[in-house]
């Protein structure tokens, strides 16, 4: 790997003092490229410098950037992404550095965060925080909760996956950079988790949990992408870590997790993505949906929709008794989370069977949906007497899970119990053959369910239920059916 460092032999300057650059390598962005400008620009730390590296584009990039009088301009010929940062680091002139994809976005706090945390760890090569993730229109997307990590940055890196989850999060102490070199140019994938691993592994970093940027997760990013060879250059990285850890019981033990973590859990986490991306084009925001989930309720988060386990465990269709009595008003524990939907039922009578009123509460990581769901008055007790309402609803769930107040009245004094049922109880084993599956499909059906997804990981069921699957595909119509993803059938269209 070439040093990244290498000095022009003209025009050489020393880095200024506590400048930021910011440096957005782009190829073919440009139509997300002056949202990631424009919040550079908006920054309230003003001591930074924007150096866009057009990497061989062919779509109107230059065009972009001539909009903007303070941004640095330079192209060099496609060489990938590695080798546009490293252009950008040799053409900055700051004491730091922050690398914005440019698709991506900072938060106008970003940088004065960065800076802030530094001068409070000057030991640290770089200090990195959280994000949140958006869609091509800038939408905010639910997303598993990010991880702190206080210490041991090394290990956590190490057990797979990456705490970091966004590049632009990262302010790198220039000086790091005459220690380890850039980034590796020979890596067309994962390009920066073999830096992190380099970083932590021989220097102090910080990690604070603000969210400072915005990841954008779209439709033509995640088609472009190679799963299996992204999987193989992840697995390469972390194999060069081997001789390191191979003295170190606990290293050891980590690096056997970060194995079993590219080798398996890696793929599953894109699958899981890129289905979340077909659910939210092609399936409507109200839908009720089964998923052979194998147990793995992280399918379940289907961006608002309702997500049942398939099969779910027969049980009783109440769910966990949350709450009794006459009438009352319960927060939930902080256990709402976002793009999950569940629903509160209130049950009374004498032998408490009597369905009063259902509600569904749904966590949400959008601010400005949350804003406008708090406008709305709430449902007021019906002319019996019964109330069933939750505030807020939806409820906030982004980086923490959240919570609401269930207040509920039977309406005549009487005992009333409230039931929450969530995404269901998988049912943890298997049909015994394909009339089971099917009435087991069917019975989900009947109880509301409208679309059917099989996952990549959960084919085996069109193999090992060959009667099943007939009649499935005779019977329902097949809306998207992708090999290494999903098949969804529409459960109330008939094929036919």
């Amino acid at each position: 790997m070439t040093d990244p460092l290498r000095k022009p032999t003209e025009g050489y300057a020393p880095p200024h003092p506590s400048r930021v650059s910011v440096v957005i390598p782009c190829y073919n962005h440009a139509q997300f490229l002056a949202e990631a400008i424009e919040s550079v620009l908006a920054q309230s730390y003003s001591n930074f410098e924007i150096i866009v590296v057009d990497d061989g584009s062919i779509d109107h990039t230059a065009e972009v950037v001539r909009c903007y009088s303070l941004v640095r301009y330079v192209y060099q010929e496609n060489a990938g992404l590695s080798s546009a940062r490293n252009t950008g680091l040799r053409q900055s002139r700051g004491e730091f550095l922050v690398f914005l994809d440019a698709d991506d976005r900072l938060l106008p706090h970003a940088l004065e965060t960065g800076i802030s945390c530094m001068r409070e760890h000057p030991e640290c090569a770089f200090v990195s925080g959280h994000c949140r993730v958006i869609d091509s229109r800038g939408a905010i997307l639910p997303s598993p909760r990010q991880l702190r990590i206080e210490r041991e940055h090394y290990l956590a890196l190490l057990r797979g996956g990456t705490y970091i989850w966004c590049p632009a999060t990262v302010l790198y102490r220039r000086q790091i950079f005459d220690f380890v070199g850039g980034f590796d140019p020979t890596l067309k994938r994962v390009e920066d988790h073999p830096l992190y691993l380099r970083i932590t592994r021989d220097f102090s970093v910080y990690s604070h949990n603000r969210i400072i940027a915005e990841y954008r997760r779209h439709l033509s990013s995640r088609l472009s992408r190679d799963v299996t060879a992204m999987q193989r250059a992840a697995l390469a990285a972390h194999s060069a870590q081997w001789d390191f850890v191979k003295a170190n019981s606990r290293y050891r033990e980590a690096y056997d997790a970060g194995t079993r973590f590219w080798q398996n859990d890696y793929p599953f986490h894109e699958m899981v993505g890129r289905i979340r991306d077909i659910v939210r084009e092609r399936l409507p925001p109200d839908a009720i949906v089964a998923v052979a989930t194998g147990g793995h309720s992280e399918l379940l988060r289907l961006d608002g929709r309702r997500g049942w386990h398939f099969p779910q465990e027969e049980q009783s269709s109440k769910g966990e008794l949350f709450a009794q009595g006459a009438e009352g008003s319960v927060a939930t524990p902080a256990w709402i989370d976002a793009g999950m939907t569940y629903e509160f039922s209130l049950y009374g009578g004498t032998d408490r069977s009597n369905l009063l009123a259902r509600l569904l509460v749904r966590g949400v990581a959008n601010p400005v949906l949350i804003a406008s769901a708090e406008s709305v008055p709430q449902e007021p007790a019906r002319e019996d007497g019964v109330l069933l309402t939750a505030i807020p609803n939806p409820v906030p769930a982004a980086e923490e899970p959240g919570a609401t107040n269930i207040t509920w009245s039977t309406g005549n004094g009487s005992e009333g119990q409230v039931y929450l049922s969530g995404a269901g109880v998988y049912a943890g084993d298997n049909p015994a053959d394909s009339d089971e599956a099917w009435d087991r499909l069917e019975s989900a059906r009947r109880k509301g369910v409208q679309y059917l997804i099989i996952p990549a990981k959960s084919f085996w069921w069109l193999d090992d239920y060959q009667k099943f699957r007939k009649r499935v595909e005779a019977q329902y119509e097949t809306i998207v059916r992708e090999e290494n993803t999903c098949i969804i059938f529409n459960l109330g269209e008939s094929s036919k």
